[in-house]
């Protein structure tokens, strides 16, 4: 199935929006400049690549899925199977497989909207200047929010499983031997940090006989920052951060996320490893932004904005730890 194409929603034409709008109030000339206004606002928001949310950063995003499908499926996948040496005439090799564990989910529209009245638009004609976008840019921005608090938490009425809440995850349970039996790694010895960070980032390999590594770790913002500005010791010129980058090559990015303060049982922050490859995780927005034509509705132009969502799916949950009260 080819990639869907957002662009297709804003190819409306000029002439479409000049009839829409001058079904208003509006003279000809004012219809006409605010047929202009909001194809020139319509490019403006698609030239803004993805918004600077943790989701969109972190998990690779995909459209592939038609925006006029109704329901889809979010799996979570596991193989199963041990290969065995066989002789030449074998019939009985052992089956590998892959079982999936399958949530349907109705795509679900995200809404938002924004508009002009009648004298913003005749004020901005009479001065010649343009409309504001930032109306558009803060519809787009609240569809984005949502969107990204989807990603992470889910949406329990209509049973999408958000990535935090995927029970598959391997957990590791980090050693209470903080100040005052504390976990967090403010409370501990570099050795003994060094020590649980590792645990997270070896608990894959672990679980799958040494087939699947992390690329990333995601950290709630305490401890990152912590892991940050601790030096490695007394006499090293290398924080603790550094050393665990120089310790584990395979990690390309450590990430601060903030969506992991407070994300655990009893409001503990987190930390994640994992393959944040699209083949393992993808974050599934059938339609990522559309914006529909203008409405007139009283003595105000309004444009309703849409977007399509699934969720986050896990295709292979092995490949992810956590641990939590970092």
């Amino acid at each position: 199935m080819g990639k869907h194409n957002p662009q297709a929603h804003y190819d409306e034409s000029e002439a479409g929006y000049i009839q829409t709008v001058s079904a208003g109030r509006l003279d000809e000339a004012a219809s006409v400049f605010l047929a202009r206004e909001l194809q020139y606002i319509r490019r403006k928001n698609l030239e803004v690549p993805k918004a600077p949310l943790e989701a969109f950063t972190v998990f690779p995003v995909q459209t592939e899925v038609p925006a006029g499908a109704e329901t889809a499926y979010q799996r979570i996948y596991d193989s199963v199977g041990v290969a065995k040496i066989i002789s030449n005439y074998a019939d009985d090799l052992p089956r590998a497989d892959v079982v999936a564990e399958e949530n349907p989910v109705k795509l679900r529209d995200v809404g938002a909207a924004y508009g002009y009245n009648v004298s913003e638009i005749r004020s901005a004609q009479f001065a010649g200047i343009n409309l504001s976008a930032m109306k558009a840019r803060a519809a787009r921005r609240s569809i984005d929010e949502r969107l990204n608090t989807i990603a992470w938490k889910g949406d329990a009425d209509n049973k999408i499983i958000g990535f935090l809440d995927n029970p598959n995850f391997t957990e590791v349970t980090l050693s209470a031997d903080g100040t005052g039996s504390a976990t967090e790694f403010s409370t501990k010895t570099v050795a003994q940090i060094i020590r649980d960070v590792n645990a997270v980032i070896d608990a894959i390999p672990n679980a799958t006989n040494q087939v699947e590594q992390a690329d990333t770790v995601i950290i709630a913002p305490n401890a990152y920052n912590y892991l940050a500005t601790t030096p490695r010791s007394d006499h090293s010129d290398i924080t603790l951060l550094e050393f665990l980058r120089r310790t584990h090559p395979e990690i390309r990015r450590w990430m601060k996320v903030g969506a992991l303060k407070g994300a655990g049982t009893g409001n503990k922050d987190l930390m994640f490893a994992g393959k944040f490859d699209p083949d393992y995780v993808k974050f599934e927005i059938p339609q990522r932004f559309n914006q529909l034509p203008v409405e007139m509705r009283n003595l105000e132009y309004i444009i309703n904005c849409m977007a399509r969502v699934i969720g986050v799916t896990v295709t292979m949950p092995l490949a992810f730890s956590k641990a939590q009260g970092v």
